[in-house]
Order: C-alpha cells, then structure tokens, then sequence
C-alpha cells in the first residue's frame, strides 16, 4: 500500500517533468547506442566474412614456388601435423582479347566458388566466370600464348560466381598485359597442361574452429606457418637438386648425341671429301691422258702430214716425168688415148699391110722399121699411159688417204675438244663439290660449335641456377583479406576509444541529473520521511525514476545501436562479401545494462542517502543561499563599473554556482571535443596519401624485374632507352617483418643501387624537425609508424625477420617522416655488412609521362619486366581505404551533434528548474520576459563559450589519442586539425546551444510566480 502510494507519485513526476525523464532516457540510448553500435560493427563484420571463408572453405595457406611444384612438395606437406587439407592446384594469367585475366582449377576442397547463376562446368571447354565482368554464353578467346599449358584456347561461359579468393573490387596485379588484373574464370582441372603444380592450398588442423581475424586463428595458423618454415628449405634443395639432375641429364643426352651427330656428320664429310679427291685424280688423270692424246695427235698429224708431203712430191716427180715424156713426144694427156688408139689402128694396118707386103722387101723393111719404131712408141705411150693411169689412181688414194686421215684427226681434235668441255665442267662440279664440300663442312663446324657452346652455357647455366623459393603465403593472397582486416581493425581501434568518451559524458551527465533532481526535491524527502516512510522505500522510487529512464534507454539504445551503426558502416566497405547480418550480443546488452543500473543505482543512493541523512524539517526548508564573494572581475575596476546590474548578476552567479556551471562545462566541453575530433580526424585523413606518393615518395612508378641485376646494361638498358625512360635508378625492395610484444609489423627493406638519385626519389625527412636524411654506412633509416608502434628510436637496434625465419640485427640511425606502409632504407655498404654479400636489384622507379598501360604493356611484354606499379594507382586505393573511415566520421559527428542537443536541453532545463523560484521573483519585481530570459541565457551562453574553449584544447587531445590508436592498425594520419573545423565544432555547439534557449524559452513562460513563490513551509 505505502509503496503504491510512492510508485504512484514517481509516476506523476514523469509525467510532470517528461522533459527530463525524456532527456535521461535519451542521453543513455544515444551513449549505449553509439557504444553498443560501434562495439558490434567489427564482431559482426568479422562473422559475416569468417562465415563466408567457412562456407567456401578458405584456404589457411599458399605456397608458391619461383620453380613449380610437384608431388614430393604435396607429400611433405602433407606430413605436417598442422596439416589438414592439401590441395595441389593451378592458375595462370592470359589475355582475354586485351584483358588479362586469371584461369584457375577448380577445386572441390579448398576455394569453392560461389555459384550466382548457370551451372558448373562439364566439358573441358567450359567455364564459371566473375559475376561483375561476364554472364551466362559469353564466349572467353584466350589471346596469349598457352601451347603446353592449357588444352583449350576458347571457353564458353555456363555459369557466373564469386570467389572467395577475390574479396575487393580491385583484383590486383598480373604479369601480362597492362599488369592489371581485370577478372577470372575456373576451369576443369584436366585443362592444364604443365609440368608443375603452380600452387599449394593448404587449410590447417585447428582454423575451423577459430574465427578470421582472431588471435585464435593466428595463434592456430602459427603452427602449421612454422611447420612450413622448418621444411621450406629442405624442399627448395629438393627441387633444385632435381632440377639440376634433370637439367644435367638433358645436358648428357644432348652432349651425347651432339657427339654421336658429330661423328656421323664427320664421317659423311670425310666420305664426301673422299670421293671429291677420287674424282679430282681421276679428273687429274683425265686431263693428263687427255694432253697426252692431244700431244700424240699432233705429232701423228705432224708425222702423216710429212708423209703425205713426201708422197705427194713423188707423185709430183712422177708427173713431172710424165709431162716430160709428153712433152717429147709432142702429146697432151688429154691427147695420149688417142695418140695411142691412132698408133694402134695405124700399128694395126702397118701389120695388115705389111702382112701383104713381101717379106725382104724395102717396102717390107721400111714398113717393119716404122712397124718397130710405131710399136714401141705405142709401147711407150701405153707405158705412159700406164703410168699416167698408176700415178692418177695414186694420187687419187693419196689424196682420199689425206682426206680420211684429215677426217680422223678432225674426229679425233673433236673427240679431245669434247673430252676438253668434260673435263672443264667436270672442274667445275668438283669445284662446285668442293664449295659445297667447305660450305657443309663450316656449317657444320658452326652448328657443332653453336651446340657445343650451347651446352657448355647450359652447363654454366645449371651451375648458376639459383635455388628455387618458396614463398609461403597465408590468407592475404585473397585479394582484399588483409584491406578488410585493417578496416576492422580501424572500427576496433576507433571502438575501444571514442564510445568511452560518450560513455563518460552519459555518466556525468545522468548522475549530475539525478543528483540535482534529488536536491532539487529534498523538500518533498522531508515530507515523505515525517510522514514516516522509510529511507529504503523513498530511495526505491527514484530507484524506480532512474532505472526505468535507464533501462528502457539502455534497452532501446543497445537494440538501436546493433541495429544502425553496423549496417551504416558496413556500407561503406566496397568489398565482394554476403550481406550484413545484424546480431544482437546479449551478453553484451545485459554487461552494459547491468553496469549502467549499477552505476545509476549507486549514483542515487549516495545522493539519496546524503540528503535523507539530515532532520525532516531541515530537508522541508529551502537550501539557504550560498553566501556570495567577491569574485575576480570586481577587482577590476574599470572594467567591473562599466557592466550592467544584469551582468553583474550574471558573473557573480556563475562563480556562487560553481557545481553547476562546472558540470555545465563538462558536458558542453565533452561534445564540443567529440565534434573536433571527428572533424580533425576527416582533417587527419587529408592529403595524407598526396604527401606520402607526391612529397615523400617522388617516382610515378616502380618497375618490378623479372630477374635480378646488379647494373643497368644489355638489353634492359636498351628496353628502357627506347620507351624514354630517363633517370632510372635500381633498388631492392624486399619483405621483412618486426615482431616485439605480441606485435608483428611487415615492413619493406630498400636499398638504392645510386645514392645521389635516390634523394630525388625519396624525400626522407627527419620525423621530429623535418630535417634532411641521408643513409649512413653505419645504420639504417626506419618510417615512423615502424618507430611509435615498436617504440624504438635513434640509437636502438631493431630486429627484422625474413621469409626463412633468418634474424638481422640493425642499428637505427634516424627516423623518417613517412605515412603508409613500413620501411627501413640502408645503402650498399650497410647491406654487405649486414647480409655479407653485395645488393642485387630487382626493382627500377623512375618518372615516365607517357601512356602508362602502353609502357606497362611493352615492359611486360619484353620478359625483363614482371609488372609495373604506378603510384596514382597506389594512392587512389589510399584515397579509396580513407574513404571507408568517412561513416565512421559521420556516425561520431551525428552521435555528438545529438549527445551535445540532448545535454544542452537537460542543463538548461535543470538549470531553469533549479531556478523557477529565483525566476517568479525577478518576474515579480518588474523584470520584462526578455530580460529574464536574458538573466539565464546570458549565463549560459557565456558558460557554453568557456566549455567550447575548453573542448576544443580537449578535443586537440582526444583527436591526437585517437590518432595515436588507430595510427596501429591503419595508415598514420596526420596530427593536425584545420581551422574551420574549430570553427564548425564551435558553432554547431553555439547553434544547438540558441536551439535550446529557443525550446526552453517556452518552458520559462509556463513558470507559474505564485505557486513558485509559495513558502515551502
């Protein structure tokens, strides 16, 4: 029953004074809101990626080898303890048309894809492909070389998904084309054709059951990483060993049969030289046998020619005799037949006649003398007749005896003139022979130098082979892990810090309400205590005001908060990810409501209690005044008689209500710091990633080699001379890490191969005075965030890591200005003293105004070059991850903006509460509305302009606190805020403070004067 009558009262004074209930109410769901929000946005992050890599199976690990993989390397991995899933698996880049993109095996353990539409793929010339860049029947015509890589150059689209493996909308970098990777596809396994395995996926025993990002997951991936470690070595001399016996095997077969082509190809050159010499004796031969015909020929024709000469003077003699005795005898040739014909008819009738004639007779004596001297003239005749005859037929044969011989010889001359014209082009195809013979014999002799010097380099080569590495890659090898890493990273920096600024104004301010609410009712406590209730029953319905306000603005805030903040932020981060699943943590709501009613509750029994402690009738009188001082500014003459009465009243107010306007201070000075911040933290964020690739970072790109070199020379020399790459200057760039109280930084080693252009490149300025840095042979320079998170400075040693494990030990010598990244820069010098061998370069920045994905083409294309990385790309991924900091920004702005409204209107209506008697009197001694309204909003003002003093020194604290922590996990921002953003926090304070005088102004005229300035007895 008395406790009814208490509730019921409680219940009338919400009612009477809502606005203050409202504003209790509102001040905590608006500080467990931004707090609870902000707390759950990361957790809630993480479960919906940790979920996500769980569904598709996530690989832990991803080895890569500069020289493939094979089975032995699955195998011993497989034998590791951590090891779960060993998955052996392939990718390679190639161009689409004049994109490049990335063809992976898909695979059934590790990396499923996440199917959006079509189906998997059923025949080797099918495909899956990104969802963002191709749909279901596009055809994808591989444009690149992939002879022995893959068996098919044309795949068709059946199905379009995401992959786990591509988690941001920027897939990265390639080695072909522009070096900009644009999307992927997966493929059968059975499509790829190569000697090695080009990847491991290995998942670790123990991962399952830890969430991504979590220490849990790195403590569980640690093991297996290290198992890795221990045997990458082991695996890498395995390689090489088996490369360098395969590779010397295939050297001996090659010597081999060069030896066996060798020798066959001698020996078809020596049979070939061979029977040119046969055939150049027997020419030789020839052509002796041959002069020698030509020369008997000519004396034979010589030797006849004399003889028919000799014969043809005989002849001629005989002739000669002829005409001679023709001539005797008076007769012709012509004449001799029938000179003789007419001594034989007269012969013949000198016989008849003498025959008639008688013998002895001189007719008969004279007859037969002229019958004797006619018979021998015809005798002679006949004879000469015969000689004639003998002699023509002689000279007949002699002269066709001369002209068959003179047609022999001239067979003959043409039978040696031909055997001449055999023998010349016999000359010449020996000769032609021979050429040929030389020509084959020092193509030969070329080839097999060419070949044997082909060995010998490969024999020089297999010596000079370096040892494979492994690198061992954890889940950052899906493209944008490590970018969502470092955004929760941020919203959990940013959650452990700012929401407990919030919180503490909420306490304040909640406690400074309920403690003047209790003072301002100490009247209505004595009257409850004469009455007889007890102190517990009366404490119980504050109890019952302040934790209903409490808990039901705990309650709505927490559900609220879960409900808003994650989503807003998780907007922000443009990743390939499943959408946000809001989840409510109870244990949390029920820690924060319980801290809160704990807090609330001891809060109001202390203040309570401090009051119910005095007599009844001491608490049912009014507080007597606090006696007035002399306060400062009335020691000032001058100026103290120049203000008016109402100013006067006005000063020494604020400093008899010190309490009051103190807390007034907090609160307003509290938001007032929470507004800069947010807005210097959005100051912090810009121009961060200009200075870093504009001011710090010089070059416009970083050309990364596809071998190292210790000079500029050769072909890589005249590669850049033609694509006007002027000023080139060599550097190694290599991964470290620095691990130092649970803490592991990666950092970048950079070493300059030219010193003098090295400063134009990079602009190492000394962190604390902006001095110039130089590299010192005797130490090394570290980045800034590498010194604050570490806390190692000048004069320190630092220790870094490599891939193997291996330790080095380096003197700080300065400590450069620097905001993305970690880096540690010494010159050549220092790095042959450290790793005892002279730098080898594998990296080349320059300044290029030319096309940049021409030049990115034609250095990739070249196969001297791996990539190329341009600094505006680098910047705007920069600029892009500062973006995601902007609803976080925003979020503090509004939460502020609101928190500063709400404890504006509950100071001030307290304020006017605390003062409703002081009011009805000056109303009552003639004071105008405005004037009275004056009397309290001059007081307040002037209070809100001290607390903006005050807040914005805190808030240039709290900015440089807050950038200091997310500075550990994020980019360093600058520690600067701008002035308009002093500006903007001040007048947003200054404008929600005149809101509030506005909205109060209407509760001041409702202050009734009598019943206010009835007597409290």
């Amino acid at each position: 029953m008395v406790i009814g009558l208490l509730f019921k009262n409680t219940l009338k004074k919400i009612r009477k004074s809502f606005g203050r209930y409202l504003s209790l109410f509102i001040i905590v769901m608006i500080g467990v809101g931004f707090f609870a929000g902000i707390q759950t946005t990361a957790p809630d992050m993480i479960s919906v990626a940790d979920n996500y890599y769980k569904d598709y199976n996530l690989t832990d690990f991803k080895i890569v080898s500069s020289m493939g993989l094979t089975d032995g390397d699955v195998n011993a991995v497989k034998a590791l303890n951590n090891a779960n899933a060993v998955v052996p698996s392939y990718s390679l880049d190639v161009l689409d048309q004049d994109k490049a993109i990335r063809v992976h095996a898909i695979e059934q353990t590790v990396n499923r894809v996440k199917l959006i539409s079509g189906r998997m793929p059923q025949k080797e010339n099918e495909c899956i492909a990104d969802d963002r860049t191709y749909k279901t029947g596009d055809k994808i015509r591989i444009t690149s070389d992939i002879d022995e890589k893959l068996r098919n150059s044309e795949f068709t689209v059946v199905g379009t998904a995401e992959s786990v493996l591509y988690l941001a909308e920027d897939y990265g970098s390639t080695t072909i084309g522009d070096g900009k990777l644009a999307s992927f596809i997966f493929v059968e396994k059975s499509n790829f054709i190569l000697e090695a395995y080009t990847e491991i996926y290995i998942t670790a025993r123990d991962t399952k059951a830890a969430a991504a990002y979590s220490k849990a997951y790195d403590k569980a991936a640690s093991g297996l990483r290290d198992e890795l470690v221990k045997i990458k070595s082991g695996r890498e001399d395995a390689r090489y060993q088996e490369i360098y016996t395969k590779a010397n095997d295939e050297i001996g077969k090659n010597q081999a049969k060069l030896s066996d082509e060798r020798a066959k190809g001698k020996k078809k050159l020596d049979n070939a030289k061979a029977e040119l010499d046969k055939n150049a004796q027997k020419l030789k031969d020839g052509k002796a046998e041959l002069a020698q015909n030509e020369w008997e020929l000519q004396k034979n024709t010589e030797k006849q020619n004399a003889r028919f000469e000799s014969a043809k003077t005989e002849i001629g003699g005989g002739w000669n005799e002829i005409n001679s005795a023709l001539t005797q005898n008076g007769i012709k040739r012509e004449e001799l037949g029938t000179k003789i014909k007419e001594l034989d008819s007269a012969i013949g009738a000198m016989q008849t006649q003498l025959e008639q004639l008688p013998a002895g007779s001189d007719e008969h004596t004279r007859l037969s003398a002229a019958l004797g001297q006619y018979s021998e003239s015809y005798k002679g005749l006949l004879k000469l007749k015969s000689s004639i005859d003998m002699l023509t037929i002689q000279e007949a044969e002699l002269n066709k005896g001369i002209d068959t011989f003179n047609s022999e010889i001239a067979k003959a001359k043409i039978k040696i003139q031909e055997g001449k014209t055999e023998i010349t082009e016999n000359e010449k195809k020996l000769n032609a022979g021979y050429r040929e013979y030389n020509e084959n014999l020092e193509k030969f002799n070329t080839e097999i130098s060419d070949a044997q010097s082909k060995i010998d380099k490969a024999k020089t080569d297999i010596s000079e082979i370096e040892k494979p590495q492994w690198y061992i890659l954890d889940r950052d090898t899906a493209v944008g892990y490590s970018e969502l890493k470092s955004g929760i990273d941020v919203i959990t920096a940013v959650a452990a810090v700012l929401p407990f600024f919030f919180i503490l104004i909420v306490v304040l301010m909640t406690s400074n309400s309920m403690a003047r609410m209790i003072a301002e009712e100490r009247s209505e406590l004595g009257t409850l205590t004469s009455l007889g209730y007890k102190d517990n029953s009366i404490i119980t319905t504050y109890l019952f005001y302040v934790l209903s306000a409490t808990g039901l603005g705990a309650a709505a805030g927490f559900f609220a908060g879960c409900g808003v903040i994650p989503p807003l932020i998780y907007s922000n981060f443009q990743f390939i990810l499943p959408s946000l699943v809001i989840q409510y943590y109870m244990p949390l709501f029920l820690l924060i409501l319980a801290v809160a009613l704990l807090l609330m509750t001891f809060v109001t029994i202390i203040s309570c209690n401090s009051e119910l402690k005095q007599e009844p009738a001491t608490l049912m009188r009014p507080v007597p005044p606090q006696k007035g001082q002399t306060i400062l500014l009335e020691k000032i003459g001058p100026v103290w008689k120049k203000l008016s009465f109402t100013w006067k009243v006005t000063m020494r107010n604020m400093f008899r209500y010190k309490k009051r306007a103190f807390m007034t201070i907090v609160g307003v000075a509290g938001c007032t710091s929470l507004l800069l911040a947010g807005f210097g933290l959005r100051d912090s964020m810009n121009g961060v990633a200009e200075k870093q690739f504009g001011e710090i970072f010089r070059y416009n790109n970083m050309i990364i080699l596809n071998e190292e070199t210790r000079e500029l020379d050769g072909e890589l020399k005249s590669l850049l001379e033609q694509e006007q790459i002027k000023e080139p200057l060599l550097i190694r760039q290599t991964a470290f890490k620095h691990e130092s109280d649970d803490k592991s930084q990666n950092l970048f080693l950079i070493v300059p191969e030219n010193e003098k252009d090295f400063y134009d490149y990079y602009n190492l300025k000394d962190k604390a005075d902006g001095s110039r840095l130089s590299l010192q042979d005797s130490g090394v320079i570290i980045t800034q965030g590498l010194s604050e998170v570490s806390g190692i400075e000048k004069g320190d040693t630092i220790a870094v890591k490599d891939a193997d494990n291996n330790e080095y030990k380096l003197t700080v010598s300065d400590v450069a200005e620097n905001y993305t990244s970690n880096y540690i820069y010494m010159n050549n010098a220092m790095y042959n003293k450290v790793f005892g061998k002279a730098a080898a370069y594998n990296a080349i920045v320059s300044n290029h105004s030319g096309d940049e994905k021409a030049l990115a083409r034609h250095l990739i294309d070249s196969d001297l070059v791996l990539n190329v990385v341009y600094t505006g790309d680098v910047m705007q991924k920069a600029l892009e991850s500062g973006e995601r900091l902007n609803s976080i920004i925003i979020l503090i702005v509004v939460v502020a903006s609101l928190l500063a409204v709400i404890v504006l209107y509950n100071l001030t209506s307290i304020n006017i509460s605390e003062r409703t008697r002081e009011i009805a009197t000056l109303k009552v001694l003639g004071f105008t509305d405005g004037e009275t309204n004056g009397y309290i909003y001059r007081e307040a003002f002037i209070l809100t302009l001290i607390s903006i003093g005050v807040g914005l020194v805190l808030g240039i604290f709290l900015h440089g606190f807050v950038v200091d922590v997310v500075g550990e996990f994020a980019p360093l921002f600058f520690k600067v805020i701008k002035w308009p953003s002093f500006i903007l926090a001040s007048l947003l304070t200054i404008v929600f403070t005149v809101i509030m005088q506005i909205v109060t102004y209407f509760k001041l005229q409702t202050i009734d004067m009598i019943e206010s300035l009835k007597s409290v007895e």
